[in-house]
């Protein structure tokens, strides 16, 4: 699985994470690349700073419903708040 979010907000998603029995946990600081211009305006987008991107193991349903979680409790549903999605591992045991 792999969150990308403000990194400001990085330990609450630790410990989702921690507490859904994921392994494997990593992560990266990065820097948003977006500039502003009038194109991303015009799709919402916003020139943020300061990122974080988590990577871990987790079982199939915990994926989803680690998804599910944080589109309706972290707002990922709306522009601006995140991203996460999983990548299935095939023939991966833990």
């Amino acid at each position: 699985m792999v969150i990308i979010a403000e990194q400001k907000k990085k330990n609450k998603f630790l410990s989702l994470l921690y507490d859904h029995g994921a392994r494997g946990v990593g992560t990266v600081y990065g820097h948003g690349s977006m500039s502003p211009s009038a194109i991303a305006a015009a799709f919402g987008f916003e020139a943020e700073q300061g990122k974080v991107l988590i990577t871990c193991l987790v079982k199939t349903d915990t994926a989803k419903n680690l998804i599910d979680i944080l589109y309706h409790d972290y707002s990922f549903n709306k522009p601006n708040t995140g991203i996460a999605f999983s990548i299935p591992v095939e023939g991966l045991a833990f």
